[in-house]
């Protein structure tokens, strides 16, 4: 394998306002993403915090329950997830899935339709980089492991606070 040296021409060395920074001049101060854990994610979730408008990092609407990621693409397209909803997506985790598929269709749905800041989204699937919006994913343990995402049903509210940062969440 040859060395980075011999494959380009020079190195990204520039720690202020390069590629790799050092501390002092870090994108964020949280580093884009915050471990959550809750009454549903027992034992964690994950949220890119850098994907999500402070406007929303408390949010709470009702649950809309979707068995799997293309029963929740066909409500999102078809008009039946509104501004101030909670998508749920369960059993796409690793058992579930199976082979954890990611929602990026979800998220780009839910953008498509101009609901990116006002929706929210949960799931025991998992995440691409290109996620934005108010997206928890790795809801763990998952529904098809017994998890609680499972017992989520269609209700008048839930809060979800995240606070970058802290780990604390829902």
């Amino acid at each position: 394998m040859a060395s980075q040296n011999s494959q380009y021409k020079e190195l990204d060395l520039d720690r202020e306002k390069g590629c790799i920074r050092d501390v002092e001049h870090a994108y964020s101060k949280d580093g884009g993403l915050a471990v959550l854990y809750g009454n549903l994610a027992l034992d964690g979730s994950v949220v890119k915090t850098a994907g999500v408008d402070e406007s929303i990092w408390t949010f709470t609407g009702p649950a809309r329950v979707y068995e799997s990621q293309d029963e929740a693409c066909e409500a999102i397209l078809g008009g039946k997830v509104k501004a101030g909803d909670v998508v749920v997506i369960r059993y796409e985790g690793p058992r579930g899935g199976p082979g954890m598929q990611e929602m990026l269709y979800p998220t780009s749905y839910i953008k498509s339709m101009h609901l990116g800041k006002a929706c929210a989204l949960i799931t025991d699937g998992r995440f691409s980089g290109g996620t934005s919006g108010l997206s928890v994913g790795h809801i763990s343990p998952e529904a098809a492991a017994g998890g609680l995402i499972a017992l989520v049903r269609k209700r008048p509210g839930r809060t979800m606070p995240i606070p970058p940062g802290t780990g604390n969440g829902w």
